[in-house]
């Protein structure tokens, strides 16, 4: 058998020794590049994974979209009536006594030959001092007032409104009704009046501040050359004498009514 040479067998050993540690080196190198695709596959799924949840949080809080905004505010207050209760005050017309010479037993009151009285009433009372602010109408009233026809019909028992003259009772209540407005009118036949319907801006001022207005009455204790009655002594006697059995009363009602309208 031939034997190799020294040089021929280090050369053999070393291809042999070269192709196992190639061998060897190869899977090791597949090994690892294995093991770095792995690493890299985590990674990227990891990277992956946190983008996902990043983008998610991101994508719920930051939407693109329109939004706009607006506010409306009103307020209001209630409209200024104005009108109290008091539209009309106490008369205060008749007395129980008049001086030393007239006086009622049971302090009733009363009116007698020789007596007179002024009594005052406000006809329209603004506790709000201002004018109110809704439209509305008035109506004055004298529904309720009423007189024995002795007394209407006796020509010494005059009344008067305001600074007017002495007259009779029916000319006292059309002066009373007529305070409702300049505009009164009057159905024909009847003592209703029919009033103006006045808006905020054309009450009369009168109205508004509350004017007071008097009534004045007399019993004319003599002939009196105001009214050139004759003596009238038999027919106020008489009426004195059946005051107690008949009926001799007087009264005088008045009604102011403020109502708004549409």
């Amino acid at each position: 058998m031939t034997v190799p040479a020294l040089s021929e067998w280090r050369t053999a050993c070393s291809v042999e020794r070269r192709g196992a540690f190639l061998t060897t080196g190869n899977a090791r190198k597949k090994g690892e590049i294995r093991a770095m695709r792995k690493n890299k596959m985590m990674r990227a799924a990891s990277g992956l994974l946190v983008a996902v949840l990043l983008s998610t949080c991101a994508i719920s809080g930051t939407f693109a979209k329109y939004t706009t905004s607006t506010d409306s505010t009103d307020k209001a207050r209630v409209a200024v009536w104005g009108f109290n209760k008091d539209a009309v005050t106490e008369l205060d017309l008749f007395d129980s006594s008049y001086g030393t010479t007239v006086k009622a037993a049971d302090n009733d009151n009363l009116i007698a030959p020789g007596t007179t009285k002024t009594g005052t009433f406000s006809i329209i009372n603004n506790a709000a001092a201002t004018k109110p602010e809704v439209s509305y109408n008035f109506t004055v009233s004298v529904a309720g007032s009423e007189i024995a026809d002795t007394i209407k019909n006796n020509p010494n028992i005059l009344w008067k409104l305001d600074n007017g003259t002495f007259g009779t009772w029916d000319q006292l209540m059309s002066g009373i009704l007529s305070l409702s407005g300049t505009d009164t009118t009057y159905a024909k036949g009847t003592t209703e009046a029919v009033t103006k319907q006045y808006k905020p801006e054309e009450v009369p001022d009168a109205f508004v501040n509350g004017k007071t207005h008097t009534i004045t009455w007399k019993w004319i204790f003599d002939k009196d050359a105001e009214t050139g009655a004759a003596d009238n002594d038999t027919n106020d006697t008489d009426m004195g004498n059946t005051a107690v059995t008949t009926d001799t009363n007087v009264v005088v009602k008045i009604t102011v009514t403020a109502t708004q309208i549409d």
